[in-house]
């Protein structure tokens, strides 16, 4: 049972971690002389860090019954979404 609760803490911690990290890749400045390198990089990895963190909460919100769950599942797909909007916008 300690093994099953260290993995699901595991992914929960990789949700938030990642969620948090593609938003505040959508805050980072970049100077005029790195946009050509940086920011296509920097998009990529936003996106990818949104998409974890979107996935994992998804899992969070539709298999998990306690409303602590349905909130950190909440949680991840909200900071991702608002990665999203802030890359695509």
């Amino acid at each position: 049972m300690e093994s099953l609760a260290l993995l699901v803490s595991l992914i929960i911690i990789a949700m938030l971690i990642s969620g948090v990290t593609a938003l505040l890749l959508t805050f980072r400045e970049t100077r005029a002389l790195s946009n050509v390198t940086v920011k296509p990089l920097q998009r990529i990895l936003t996106i990818f860090l949104a998409l974890i963190s979107f996935t994992i909460g998804m899992q969070f919100i539709t298999q998990v019954d306690s409303l602590g769950g349905r909130v950190i599942g909440g949680f991840g797909i909200t900071t991702a979404l608002i990665a999203f909007y802030r890359v695509f916008k």
